[in-house]
Formats: C-alpha cells, structure tokens, sequence
C-alpha cells in the first residue's frame, strides 16, 4: 500500500474512532508508525486529509451497495441488505465525526451528500414505483413524498444527532436508523409485501 493511502486509512480509523478534532498530527504519526514529516510530504494540512478521508468513504458506500447489488436475489432484499451494512457502519462511527464534519467541513460534507442525495432520492423513487407494480407497495404511496421523507431522515442522521439537538441524542445511531429503516418499509407495504420484508429482515438479521 502506497503511504498516501495508508495515511489516510489511517486518518479515517482514527477520526470515526475519536471525532475529527480529537485527533492530531501528532497522533495519527504514532497510530501509523511514521514521521509527522512524512505526512506533510504527503499532505499539506489536516483539511486536505479530511478531503482524502471523505471521497474514500464514498468510494467505499458505492463499493458497497454494488457489492449488495451483486449478492441479492430481490429488490426487497437488496433494501434489507443496505440497512444492516448502514447499521455495521453507524456501530462503529463516533457521531463526533459527523458532528465535526458538518461543522468544521462543511464544503467538504455538502458536496459529497449532495451527489449521494441525488443519487439516493432517484433510486428511492424506482423502488418504490417497482413496488407498487408489483403490488409490494400500497397503491396510494407516493414516491416523491416518500423520497423526500427519507432525504430529510438522511440530513438528520448525517448531521450525528448534535448534542442537545433533538430527543434521538438519547440513542445509538446504529440504533435509530433500524427502527427508522424497518418500521418504514413495512409502513408501505401490503400484506404480501410485509411478509417479504420480514423474511428477509430475518434471513439478515444480525446479533448485536
């Protein structure tokens, strides 16, 4: 592995661990076994690494929801797949690096959220249409209303519940986003759809 790349895998591990501030030059030398001089041969400032941390990250959601794609035998289960990868992810991210990227990046966090936005709200949309053709989904769902209900969710599970921002701060995000996640689904399916959800909730589901 090139040196650019172990730093910043190593400056990803380090920031979803203890939160963007939290982590210093200092530390992220000793974490990875280097110099401080030989990541300022690499980078210039800690901002340029944040940059190098987020597009990996993306990098790796799209990896990941290919991988899914790949692996899953229905659309119904491509969702519940997504969710318990979502879940694994928010398990072991501090909300303090969503908090500080919001706060201290938000250029950065803007520009990655409004691509993956877009991306998610017109998948959303051909979900939730498939659904209702196949009579998964009620009729009277409308998918527009619904993909922008979970664009919102998504804003707000991005934004790592600020500290004293709203009653969720009360809960794990891993947490949050499951009960969000199923409860949503199932809330637009028929009975021939809730028996699919569930079914394939149980085929996936993992031991906390």
């Amino acid at each position: 592995m090139a040196v650019k790349e172990q730093i910043v895998e190593g400056a990803l591990e380090l920031f979803k661990r203890m939160g963007i501030r939290g982590v210093t030059m200092d530390m992220l030398a000793e974490h990875l076994g280097i110099s401080k001089r030989t990541i300022y041969e690499n980078f210039q400032n800690k901002d340029e690494i944040v940059e190098a941390c987020v597009l990996l990250e993306n990098e790796s959601m799209q990896a990941m929801v290919q991988s899914i794609l790949n692996k899953s035998e229905h659309y119904i289960e491509t969702y519940i797949m997504f969710m318990w990868s979502r879940i694994n992810k928010l398990r072991n991210v501090s909300p303090l690096f969503m908090y500080d990227l919001k706060k201290n990046y938000p250029k950065t966090i803007c520009k990655q959220a409004g691509e993956f936005d877009h991306y998610l709200k017109e998948r959303m949309v051909e979900f939730i249409e498939k659904g209702k053709a196949d009579n998964l989904f009620r009729a009277e769902v409308n998918p527009q209303i619904v993909a922008s209900v979970v664009f919102e969710f998504t804003k707000l599970l991005r934004s790592g519940f600020e500290p004293g921002s709203n009653s969720l701060n009360d809960f794990p995000l891993a947490e949050v986003f499951e009960h969000m996640a199923v409860n949503f689904i199932r809330g637009l399916a028929t009975s021939k759809g809730i028996e699919l959800v569930d079914y394939y909730y149980e085929k996936h589901k993992q031991i906390r």
